[in-house]
């Protein structure tokens, strides 16, 4: 269900004043009271081994849902969001992804600026201002840095709903948004829980269950992380497990495709945030550019300030060696040929692997559709 007007919740005119400032138009308050019933849903889902080799969402499960285990005497917390959105060039309004030219493709969060400083020098800003105020109290920002469940909370605060994909949805940006939080000593007013006012996902729509290539939303609100391409883009550690990389495409950092056909989408408006418009990373990188990568300071020189060096240089490796081997033949760069077959000798066990993978399967896929080149000829 699309609304017709998009809601925002309401927030005190005090804290509306120091977020206007920020730029920062989603804001709402909840109070920090424990939420037993999904803290046992969420450790039932550790037992599960569902976060793959994210160990440390075991560590800190004691307080994703208890708020005074992270600022005690906690009394209200703060929620914004940002919105990140951009249109994908190359498709009809951007609605879905295409790599092509042996590119691998950036999930649009990823597009510029690490949102960690661009939104978090905002929030810790306003954390100050409000130190300031108020020097009793305390005030800690946090923008994807917490153990604490930013999507249940900011539920709570107004800012938006849980989707079937588990991603929070508002009715004025969609699921593009980012969301930080200030937890606050200081009581402040809550607003309006979303309830309806966000909308709803409709009654019968799958479209982001059935377009996971990797199957990891496993049912309406039920997501399977360690099969999520952007965990295993970016968290995961180790080689990517066989059976998954070809569902993988051509993303070498997070994915979009649960975004992307979300009809709940449709006013998804462009951000005005510059940071996020600069293109440090872009929409997609030239394989190329990232296997023949020899030395970190490399990849630093070239992604320095981008979400890009959450993954690091070998994972990018990595990354790139499966969207290579998942390239069409129409579009493929034979200058990669080279460049993999000197991974595939590196001494790294990992990328050594990978760069197999892919050879074999390049090989295979054009010596079936009659290239003219063998699996033979890739592996010399």
């Amino acid at each position: 269900m699309i609304v017709r007007e998009p809601w925002w919740p309401g927030a005190p005119t005090e804290l509306e004043g120091l977020f206007r400032e920020e730029d920062i138009q989603l804001i709402g308050v909840t109070d920090p009271e424990p939420a037993a019933e999904q803290e046992e849903e969420y450790r039932l889902w550790l037992e599960e081994g569902r976060q793959g080799t994210m160990d440390f969402m075991v560590r800190h499960a004691h307080a994703k849902f208890r708020p005074d285990r992270i600022l005690p005497g906690v009394k209200a917390i703060i929620f914004a969001g940002l919105n990140y959105y951009q249109r994908r060039p190359g498709r009809p309004g951007g609605e879905l992804a295409s790599g092509g030219d042996s590119s691998g493709l950036i999930a649009r969060y990823a597009w510029g600026r690490d949102y960690h400083k661009e939104f978090g020098k905002r929030l810790k800003r306003i954390a100050r201002r409000l130190a300031e105020r108020y020097p009793d109290e305390q005030f800690r920002a946090f923008t994807d840095a917490t153990p604490l469940s930013e999507r249940h909370f900011g539920e709570r605060a107004g800012i938006g709903f849980t989707g079937r994909h588990t991603l929070l949805i508002n009715g004025a940006y969609g699921s593009w948004f980012f969301l930080g939080e200030i937890l606050s000593t200081k009581t402040f007013e809550t607003g309006e829980p979303a309830g309806i006012h966000h909308g709803a996902c409709p009654r019968t729509c799958r479209r982001c269950i059935d377009v996971c290539p990797t199957g990891a939303l496993k049912g309406p609100h039920r997501i399977d992380a360690s099969r999520c391409i952007s965990y295993l883009t970016i968290e995961h550690d180790g080689p990517i497990p066989v059976e998954l990389r070809s569902a993988m495409g051509t993303w070498i950092f997070g994915c979009d495709l649960c975004q992307e056909v979300c009809p709940l989408n449709v006013r998804a408006q462009v951000t005005d945030v510059a940071g996020f418009t600069k293109p440090i990373a872009g929409r997609s990188v030239l394989l190329r550019d990232i296997l023949s990568m020899k030395t970190d300071e490399e990849f630093l020189k070239r992604f320095a300030g981008s979400p890009l060096m959450r993954a690091g240089r070998k994972k990018m490796i990595r990354n790139a060696l499966i969207a290579a081997g998942n390239s069409e033949t129409n579009s493929f760069d034979n200058r990669l040929i080279p460049l993999i077959r000197e991974i595939g000798r590196s001494d790294d066990p990992v990328l050594q692997e990978h760069a197999r993978w892919a050879l074999d399967k390049l090989g295979k896929i054009w010596s079936e559709e009659r290239n003219g080149l063998q699996i033979a000829d890739l592996d010399q």
